[in-house]
Protein backbone atom coordinates (compact mmCIF):
# COMPACT_ATOMS: atom_id res chain seq x y z
CA UNK A 1 0.00 0.00 0.00
CA UNK A 2 1.31 3.46 -0.47
CA UNK A 3 1.07 6.36 2.02
CA UNK A 4 0.39 9.85 1.46
CA UNK A 5 3.12 11.08 3.18
CA UNK A 6 6.75 9.38 2.40
CA UNK A 7 9.00 8.63 5.67
CA UNK A 8 12.76 7.72 4.94
CA UNK A 9 13.53 5.34 7.70
CA UNK A 10 17.16 5.00 8.76
CA UNK A 11 16.91 0.63 9.44
CA UNK A 12 15.40 -1.42 7.87
CA UNK A 13 15.77 -3.72 10.86
CA UNK A 14 13.11 -1.12 12.98
CA UNK A 15 11.28 -0.66 9.84
CA UNK A 16 8.46 -3.14 10.29
CA UNK A 17 8.36 -1.56 13.90
CA UNK A 18 7.88 1.65 13.56
CA UNK A 19 4.68 0.64 11.34
CA UNK A 20 3.60 -1.31 14.57
CA UNK A 21 4.45 1.42 17.20
CA UNK A 22 4.33 5.18 17.57
CA UNK A 23 1.61 7.90 17.84
CA UNK A 24 1.79 8.63 13.70
CA UNK A 25 2.01 4.52 12.82
CA UNK A 26 0.50 3.71 9.71
CA UNK A 27 0.29 0.01 9.96
CA UNK A 28 -0.80 -2.31 7.64
CA UNK A 29 -2.27 -5.64 6.57
CA UNK A 30 -0.49 -8.04 4.59
CA UNK A 31 -1.65 -8.92 1.75
CA UNK A 32 -1.48 -11.48 -1.55
CA UNK A 33 -1.25 -10.65 -5.18
CA UNK A 34 -3.26 -13.49 -5.91
CA UNK A 35 -6.02 -11.96 -4.03
CA UNK A 36 -8.32 -14.12 -5.49
CA UNK A 37 -6.89 -17.40 -4.33
CA UNK A 38 -7.32 -16.01 -0.62
CA UNK A 39 -10.57 -14.53 -0.76
CA UNK A 40 -11.52 -14.34 2.57
CA UNK A 41 -8.73 -11.64 3.24
CA UNK A 42 -10.59 -9.78 0.21
CA UNK A 43 -13.92 -10.27 1.26
CA UNK A 44 -15.93 -12.07 4.20
CA UNK A 45 -18.67 -12.25 2.04
CA UNK A 46 -16.97 -14.57 -1.09
CA UNK A 47 -17.43 -17.74 1.93
CA UNK A 48 -18.85 -20.12 -0.04
CA UNK A 49 -18.87 -19.16 -3.68
CA UNK A 50 -16.85 -22.24 -5.00
CA UNK A 51 -18.25 -25.10 -7.77
CA UNK A 52 -18.24 -27.78 -5.20
CA UNK A 53 -18.84 -28.88 -1.68
CA UNK A 54 -15.27 -28.58 0.00
CA UNK A 55 -12.46 -25.68 -0.60
CA UNK A 56 -9.04 -26.02 0.65
CA UNK A 57 -6.42 -23.49 0.00
CA UNK A 58 -2.30 -22.89 0.93
CA UNK A 59 -0.39 -19.53 0.38
CA UNK A 60 2.89 -18.39 0.57
CA UNK A 61 4.63 -15.42 -0.12
CA UNK A 62 8.29 -13.94 0.55
CA UNK A 63 9.17 -10.41 -0.36
CA UNK A 64 11.78 -7.64 0.38
CA UNK A 65 14.53 -10.23 1.02
CA UNK A 66 17.10 -8.86 -1.23
CA UNK A 67 16.68 -5.56 0.79
CA UNK A 68 16.51 -6.13 4.12
CA UNK A 69 19.63 -6.65 6.07
CA UNK A 70 20.15 -10.61 6.54
CA UNK A 71 18.00 -11.27 4.20
CA UNK A 72 14.85 -11.06 6.97
CA UNK A 73 12.32 -9.63 4.48
CA UNK A 74 8.36 -10.38 4.84
CA UNK A 75 7.06 -13.65 4.85
CA UNK A 76 3.63 -15.18 5.07
CA UNK A 77 2.10 -18.44 4.60
CA UNK A 78 -1.80 -18.62 4.66
CA UNK A 79 -4.50 -21.36 5.19
CA UNK A 80 -8.27 -21.16 3.99
CA UNK A 81 -11.01 -24.30 4.73
CA UNK A 82 -14.17 -23.68 4.00
CA UNK A 83 -17.76 -25.70 2.97
CA UNK A 84 -20.41 -24.54 0.58
CA UNK A 85 -22.94 -25.14 2.32
CA UNK A 86 -24.29 -26.76 5.77
CA UNK A 87 -28.22 -26.42 5.28
CA UNK A 88 -28.11 -29.10 2.22
CA UNK A 89 -31.85 -28.82 2.25
CA UNK A 90 -31.98 -25.16 1.22
CA UNK A 91 -32.48 -24.83 -2.38
CA UNK A 92 -32.90 -21.06 -2.54
CA UNK A 93 -28.99 -19.99 -0.92
CA UNK A 94 -26.18 -21.10 1.23
CA UNK A 95 -25.24 -20.88 4.36
CA UNK A 96 -20.66 -21.40 4.14
CA UNK A 97 -18.33 -21.59 7.19
CA UNK A 98 -14.74 -21.17 6.96
CA UNK A 99 -11.90 -20.77 8.65
CA UNK A 100 -8.71 -18.70 7.62
CA UNK A 101 -5.20 -18.48 9.17
CA UNK A 102 -2.34 -17.02 8.62
CA UNK A 103 1.36 -15.92 9.89
CA UNK A 104 2.93 -13.20 8.99
CA UNK A 105 7.26 -12.59 9.87
CA UNK A 106 9.27 -9.38 9.34
CA UNK A 107 12.87 -8.15 9.58
CA UNK A 108 15.88 -8.86 12.11
CA UNK A 109 13.10 -8.07 15.01
CA UNK A 110 10.71 -11.56 13.52
CA UNK A 111 8.03 -9.45 14.36
CA UNK A 112 5.18 -11.59 13.56
CA UNK A 113 1.69 -11.98 13.33
CA UNK A 114 -0.88 -15.09 13.55
CA UNK A 115 -4.07 -14.94 12.97
CA UNK A 116 -6.94 -17.57 13.16
CA UNK A 117 -10.63 -16.47 11.86
CA UNK A 118 -13.60 -17.85 11.51
CA UNK A 119 -15.70 -16.69 8.92
CA UNK A 120 -19.56 -16.72 8.07
CA UNK A 121 -21.31 -15.88 4.77
CA UNK A 122 -24.58 -16.38 3.37
CA UNK A 123 -25.65 -15.94 0.06
CA UNK A 124 -29.34 -15.87 -1.44
CA UNK A 125 -30.51 -16.72 -5.10
CA UNK A 126 -32.79 -13.73 -6.31
CA UNK A 127 -33.16 -16.36 -9.53
CA UNK A 128 -31.10 -18.25 -11.73
CA UNK A 129 -28.70 -15.45 -12.78
CA UNK A 130 -28.40 -13.40 -9.57
CA UNK A 131 -27.24 -13.97 -5.85
CA UNK A 132 -26.14 -11.83 -3.41
CA UNK A 133 -24.01 -12.59 -0.19
CA UNK A 134 -22.75 -11.30 3.02
CA UNK A 135 -20.29 -12.29 5.30
CA UNK A 136 -18.99 -11.79 8.68
CA UNK A 137 -15.74 -12.87 10.47
CA UNK A 138 -14.03 -12.99 13.98
CA UNK A 139 -10.97 -14.05 14.60
CA UNK A 140 -7.94 -13.93 17.42
CA UNK A 141 -4.58 -12.23 16.81
CA UNK A 142 -1.34 -12.86 18.64
CA UNK A 143 1.67 -10.38 17.75
CA UNK A 144 5.05 -11.44 18.99
CA UNK A 145 8.85 -9.21 19.07
CA UNK A 146 12.47 -10.25 19.33
CA UNK A 147 14.26 -7.30 20.63
CA UNK A 148 17.46 -8.81 20.65
CA UNK A 149 18.83 -9.13 17.87
CA UNK A 150 18.40 -4.74 17.09
CA UNK A 151 20.46 -1.91 17.48
CA UNK A 152 19.44 1.59 19.10
CA UNK A 153 20.46 5.04 18.93
CA UNK A 154 21.57 5.42 22.51
CA UNK A 155 23.66 1.68 21.78
CA UNK A 156 26.42 3.96 19.76
CA UNK A 157 29.18 5.67 22.01
CA UNK A 158 31.01 8.10 19.72
CA UNK A 159 29.64 6.74 16.70
CA UNK A 160 30.59 3.31 17.70
CA UNK A 161 27.76 0.72 18.54
CA UNK A 162 28.15 -1.46 21.71
CA UNK A 163 25.97 -3.89 22.35
CA UNK A 164 26.22 -3.94 25.94
CA UNK A 165 25.29 -0.15 26.28
CA UNK A 166 21.94 0.29 27.23
CA UNK A 167 18.99 0.76 25.11
CA UNK A 168 16.91 2.76 27.65
CA UNK A 169 13.91 1.15 25.33
CA UNK A 170 12.45 -0.12 28.94
CA UNK A 171 8.52 -0.30 27.94
CA UNK A 172 8.38 -2.64 25.49
CA UNK A 173 6.83 -5.78 25.66
CA UNK A 174 7.34 -8.69 23.72
CA UNK A 175 3.70 -9.85 22.56
CA UNK A 176 0.20 -8.60 22.01
CA UNK A 177 -3.15 -10.36 21.47
CA UNK A 178 -6.37 -9.03 20.33
CA UNK A 179 -9.83 -9.96 18.88
CA UNK A 180 -10.62 -8.39 15.25
CA UNK A 181 -13.70 -8.18 13.75
CA UNK A 182 -14.98 -7.52 10.00
CA UNK A 183 -17.87 -8.06 7.52
CA UNK A 184 -18.21 -7.85 3.60
CA UNK A 185 -21.33 -8.00 1.42
CA UNK A 186 -21.54 -9.09 -2.79
CA UNK A 187 -23.31 -9.23 -5.89
CA UNK A 188 -22.77 -12.24 -8.44
CA UNK A 189 -24.22 -12.71 -11.46
CA UNK A 190 -23.94 -15.77 -13.44
CA UNK A 191 -25.06 -16.92 -17.33
CA UNK A 192 -24.52 -20.16 -18.19
CA UNK A 193 -23.07 -21.73 -21.58
CA UNK A 194 -25.92 -21.74 -24.73
CA UNK A 195 -24.72 -25.12 -25.48
CA UNK A 196 -22.01 -27.45 -23.99
CA UNK A 197 -19.23 -26.03 -26.75
CA UNK A 198 -20.22 -22.36 -27.18
CA UNK A 199 -18.27 -21.49 -24.46
CA UNK A 200 -19.79 -18.47 -24.23
CA UNK A 201 -20.86 -18.37 -20.28
CA UNK A 202 -20.66 -15.03 -18.41
CA UNK A 203 -19.98 -14.04 -14.64
CA UNK A 204 -19.65 -11.37 -12.87
CA UNK A 205 -18.72 -10.60 -9.24
CA UNK A 206 -18.34 -7.12 -7.64
CA UNK A 207 -18.35 -6.43 -3.19
CA UNK A 208 -17.26 -4.31 -0.84
CA UNK A 209 -16.06 -5.23 2.85
CA UNK A 210 -14.61 -3.72 6.15
CA UNK A 211 -11.78 -4.83 8.25
CA UNK A 212 -10.83 -4.43 12.01
CA UNK A 213 -14.33 -2.88 12.56
CA UNK A 214 -13.32 -2.80 16.50
CA UNK A 215 -10.14 -0.98 15.37
CA UNK A 216 -7.87 -3.22 17.85
CA UNK A 217 -5.00 -1.42 20.03
CA UNK A 218 -1.52 -2.49 18.73
CA UNK A 219 0.51 -1.19 20.49
CA UNK A 220 3.93 -3.28 22.09
CA UNK A 221 4.29 -0.64 24.65
CA UNK A 222 3.73 -1.39 28.41
CA UNK A 223 2.89 1.35 29.54
CA UNK A 224 -0.14 3.82 30.41
CA UNK A 225 -2.54 4.14 27.67
CA UNK A 226 -1.21 8.10 27.12
CA UNK A 227 1.86 6.51 25.54
CA UNK A 228 -0.06 4.03 23.39
CA UNK A 229 -2.40 6.34 21.72
CA UNK A 230 -2.90 6.31 18.65
CA UNK A 231 -2.12 3.05 18.17
CA UNK A 232 -5.60 1.57 17.20
CA UNK A 233 -5.32 -0.80 13.99
CA UNK A 234 -6.91 0.93 10.87
CA UNK A 235 -10.56 0.05 9.34
CA UNK A 236 -9.40 -1.61 5.69
CA UNK A 237 -11.74 -0.82 3.42
CA UNK A 238 -11.88 -3.43 0.59
CA UNK A 239 -13.44 -3.11 -3.23
CA UNK A 240 -13.37 -5.79 -5.64
CA UNK A 241 -14.78 -5.95 -9.41
CA UNK A 242 -14.30 -9.29 -11.92
CA UNK A 243 -15.69 -11.35 -14.73
CA UNK A 244 -15.25 -14.23 -16.22
CA UNK A 245 -16.29 -13.79 -20.00
CA UNK A 246 -15.87 -17.16 -22.33
CA UNK A 247 -14.23 -16.25 -25.80
CA UNK A 248 -17.50 -18.00 -28.07
CA UNK A 249 -16.13 -21.36 -30.03
CA UNK A 250 -12.97 -21.09 -28.16
CA UNK A 251 -11.45 -22.73 -25.39
CA UNK A 252 -10.01 -19.07 -24.11
CA UNK A 253 -11.85 -17.18 -20.94
CA UNK A 254 -10.26 -13.25 -19.95
CA UNK A 255 -10.90 -13.18 -16.57
CA UNK A 256 -10.60 -8.90 -15.61
CA UNK A 257 -10.18 -7.91 -12.12
CA UNK A 258 -10.20 -4.50 -10.21
CA UNK A 259 -9.20 -4.19 -6.56
CA UNK A 260 -9.32 -1.04 -4.58
CA UNK A 261 -8.15 -0.85 -0.80
CA UNK A 262 -7.89 1.56 1.62
CA UNK A 263 -6.22 1.69 5.16
CA UNK A 264 -6.15 4.81 6.96
CA UNK A 265 -3.71 7.30 4.78
CA UNK A 266 -2.32 3.94 2.65
CA UNK A 267 -4.33 2.73 -0.19
CA UNK A 268 -3.62 0.18 -2.84
CA UNK A 269 -5.07 -0.57 -6.60
CA UNK A 270 -4.62 -3.23 -8.17
CA UNK A 271 -5.77 -3.75 -11.98
CA UNK A 272 -5.00 -6.49 -14.58
CA UNK A 273 -6.16 -10.19 -16.55
CA UNK A 274 -6.12 -13.26 -16.25
CA UNK A 275 -6.20 -15.35 -19.82
CA UNK A 276 -7.39 -19.09 -18.90
CA UNK A 277 -6.74 -22.01 -21.97
CA UNK A 278 -8.88 -25.32 -21.59
CA UNK A 279 -6.09 -27.92 -22.35
CA UNK A 280 -8.61 -30.87 -21.89
CA UNK A 281 -12.06 -30.28 -21.15
CA UNK A 282 -13.86 -31.96 -18.30
CA UNK A 283 -16.50 -34.60 -18.29
CA UNK A 284 -19.51 -32.23 -18.16
CA UNK A 285 -22.14 -35.18 -16.28
CA UNK A 286 -19.98 -37.88 -14.98
CA UNK A 287 -16.61 -35.93 -13.76
CA UNK A 288 -15.02 -39.23 -14.92
CA UNK A 289 -12.31 -37.40 -17.24
CA UNK A 290 -10.65 -35.02 -15.61
CA UNK A 291 -9.91 -31.02 -17.09
CA UNK A 292 -6.98 -29.22 -17.41
CA UNK A 293 -6.24 -25.18 -18.27
CA UNK A 294 -3.76 -23.38 -18.09
CA UNK A 295 -3.97 -19.32 -16.86
CA UNK A 296 -1.45 -16.57 -17.48
CA UNK A 297 -1.89 -13.04 -15.62
CA UNK A 298 -1.07 -9.98 -16.19
CA UNK A 299 -0.98 -7.15 -13.23
CA UNK A 300 -0.75 -3.87 -12.33
CA UNK A 301 -0.16 -2.76 -8.06
CA UNK A 302 -0.26 0.77 -9.04
CA UNK A 303 3.20 2.98 -8.06
CA UNK A 304 4.25 -0.37 -6.47
CA UNK A 305 4.63 -3.67 -8.60
CA UNK A 306 4.13 -5.38 -11.99
CA UNK A 307 3.16 -8.96 -11.45
CA UNK A 308 3.40 -11.73 -13.58
CA UNK A 309 0.93 -14.96 -13.14
CA UNK A 310 1.21 -18.79 -14.26
CA UNK A 311 -1.20 -21.29 -13.16
CA UNK A 312 -2.41 -24.74 -14.06
CA UNK A 313 -5.56 -26.01 -13.24
CA UNK A 314 -6.19 -30.41 -13.14
CA UNK A 315 -9.16 -31.61 -12.04
CA UNK A 316 -9.58 -30.60 -8.41
CA UNK A 317 -6.48 -29.29 -7.92
CA UNK A 318 -4.92 -25.73 -8.68
CA UNK A 319 -1.29 -24.44 -8.66
CA UNK A 320 -0.73 -20.80 -9.05
CA UNK A 321 2.92 -18.66 -8.84
CA UNK A 322 3.69 -15.33 -9.47
CA UNK A 323 6.08 -12.95 -9.17
CA UNK A 324 6.07 -8.91 -7.82
CA UNK A 325 8.61 -6.78 -10.39
CA UNK A 326 8.89 -3.43 -8.03
CA UNK A 327 8.68 -0.31 -9.66
CA UNK A 328 8.52 1.75 -6.72
CA UNK A 329 10.81 4.08 -5.46
CA UNK A 330 12.29 1.37 -3.71
CA UNK A 331 13.71 -0.26 -7.21
CA UNK A 332 16.71 1.53 -6.37
CA UNK A 333 17.78 -0.77 -3.49
CA UNK A 334 15.37 -3.70 -4.80
CA UNK A 335 16.37 -3.36 -8.30
CA UNK A 336 13.00 -4.27 -9.55
CA UNK A 337 13.23 -7.48 -7.31
CA UNK A 338 9.86 -7.95 -5.29
CA UNK A 339 7.81 -10.61 -4.18
CA UNK A 340 7.64 -14.37 -4.89
CA UNK A 341 4.38 -16.15 -4.34
CA UNK A 342 2.78 -19.35 -4.81
CA UNK A 343 -1.17 -21.17 -4.18
CA UNK A 344 -2.24 -24.36 -3.93
CA UNK A 345 -5.93 -24.77 -4.25
CA UNK A 346 -8.04 -27.78 -4.05
CA UNK A 347 -12.26 -28.32 -4.61
CA UNK A 348 -14.03 -31.20 -4.23
CA UNK A 349 -16.24 -30.32 -7.55
CA UNK A 350 -19.61 -30.89 -7.31
CA UNK A 351 -20.74 -32.95 -10.66
CA UNK A 352 -24.33 -32.21 -9.76
CA UNK A 353 -23.71 -28.43 -10.34
CA UNK A 354 -21.79 -28.95 -13.70
CA UNK A 355 -24.61 -30.88 -15.17
CA UNK A 356 -26.62 -27.84 -14.34
CA UNK A 357 -24.19 -25.63 -16.28
CA UNK A 358 -21.91 -24.64 -13.65
CA UNK A 359 -23.97 -21.28 -13.96
CA UNK A 360 -25.18 -20.48 -10.60
CA UNK A 361 -23.95 -16.90 -9.66
CA UNK A 362 -21.88 -17.76 -7.00
CA UNK A 363 -20.16 -20.67 -8.11
CA UNK A 364 -16.22 -20.91 -9.74
CA UNK A 365 -15.58 -21.60 -13.50
CA UNK A 366 -15.12 -25.18 -14.25
CA UNK A 367 -13.96 -27.09 -17.11
CA UNK A 368 -16.87 -28.40 -18.82
CA UNK A 369 -17.21 -29.96 -22.19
Amino acid sequence: MHTKNTSVYKCLIVGAIALMIGGSSMAQDVHFSQLFENPLTLNPALGGTFNGTVYAGLNYRNQWSSVAQNGNGYTTTAFTFQLQNMLKNWGNGYVSPGLSVFEDQSGDAHLTQLEIAFNLASGIYLNDNNCISAGLQGGWDQNSIQLAGLEWDDQYINGAYNSNAPSYENYFGSSLSYADFSAGVAYHYGKGETNMSSNDALKFSAGAAVYHVNEPTISFYNYPTSIAAGTQLYMRYSFYANMEIGVPNTDLQIMPALIYMQQGPAWEVDAGTKLRYVVNPESKYTGNHKGSAIDLGFYYRVNDAAIVMLGYEWGNFALGASYDFNTSALTTASHGEGGFEISLRYVNLDAILKAAGGSGPASRSTFQD
